[in-house]
């Protein structure tokens, strides 16, 4: 036994609807043999007379059933194929991401207002993460992209895109003794008490491994902290100093100072992840593609 098609159905009501098998035909593009043969075959397989042929058609109760379920069922399919049009070509949809909180505050607003100029149609919510929680969410779906610090290959379910890599700095307060360098030697930063900020990003494994190895520098950690906020009021406290990519400038107090590490130099790539086996919705897809455009440090 046949399943009954989409095209059966849209026969079934349009002569319903026509009230004629021909008026049925033009309104969908047919000829009358064609809505003739799909109504046939439709009381075929479902053994019994659907339609009252005559001057006027008329539907038996059976028919009326059919053609009752065939209104609510198209209707409900029309709107899910439009919506999924719709999202394609980009009218409609929503991108969902998990963001690292330095790269949230000084880099995603002027990417979200371009996105939102040339996406109108497009919504877009931004969840401030850790380092393990803009992981987590796009694991479980709860975000569709991420962006922040590298995050290894310690997870083989994302797939990682570097997007640019900034020049880190040492964050102090205005009067602090190395305050007024142009550069600083990693030498230098031995012994300062550190505020680091999401000491789960990937990134400062790497940045401890480059101090100890290249400058025998192991840095002494007095404050562990999520925030950035936190982080700039402690280094305003007098309570320590913070190793950043210099692209938070943009949101630093004015009463602090940034200058750039050298020998080595150190380095802060901030990448985009997603699903690796997970295709992106259309929404996702043009945020990832503006991204790897325009997101990169403000001057």
């Amino acid at each position: 036994m046949e399943e009954i098609s989409l095209q059966q159905l849209r026969a079934l009501a349009a002569v319903a609807e026509s009230g004629s098998f021909t008026l049925a035909a033009e309104a969908l593009q047919l000829t009358q043999p064609a809505i003739s043969h799909l109504v046939k075959r439709m009381e075929s397989e479902l053994g019994q007379a659907l339609v009252v042929r005559g001057r006027r058609i008329q539907m038996t109760s059976a028919g009326q059933m059919m053609v009752d379920t065939a209104v609510r069922a198209l209707r409900l399919i029309d709107e899910s194929v439009g919506a999924c049009r719709s999202q394609s070509q980009l009218r409609e949809g929503r991108v969902v991401l998990a963001v690292g909180h330095l790269t949230a505050g000084a880099l995603l607003p002027p990417l979200l207002r371009r996105f939102s100029e040339n996406r109108p149609g497009l919504a877009t919510t931004l969840l401030d993460s850790t380092a393990e929680q803009m992981i987590s969410r796009v694991l479980t779906q709860e975000a569709d992209l991420g962006f922040g610090s590298d995050i290894g290959q310690t997870h083989s379910e994302l797939a990682t895109e570097p997007l640019f890599t900034e020049r880190m700095g040492l964050f102090m307060r205005e009067d602090h003794p190395l305050a007024q360098r142009v550069v600083i030697d990693a030498r230098q930063l031995d012994g300062l008490p550190f505020i680091h900020v999401n000491p789960d990003a990937n990134v400062w494994r790497s940045v401890s491994r480059m101090l100890s190895s290249t400058a025998n520098v192991y840095p002494r950690v007095v404050h562990h902290v999520s925030m950035l906020s936190t982080a700039f009021g402690l280094i305003q406290a007098g309570a320590g100093v913070a190793l950043l990519p210099r692209y938070v400038e943009v949101l630093m107090p004015a009463n602090l100072r940034a200058v750039t590490v050298t020998r080595p130099a150190l380095e802060y790539q901030v990448v985009a992840i997603r699903l690796a086996k997970h295709p992106l919705s259309p929404a996702a897809m043009a945020f990832l593609a503006m991204a790897r455009q325009h997101m990169k440090p403000r001057k």
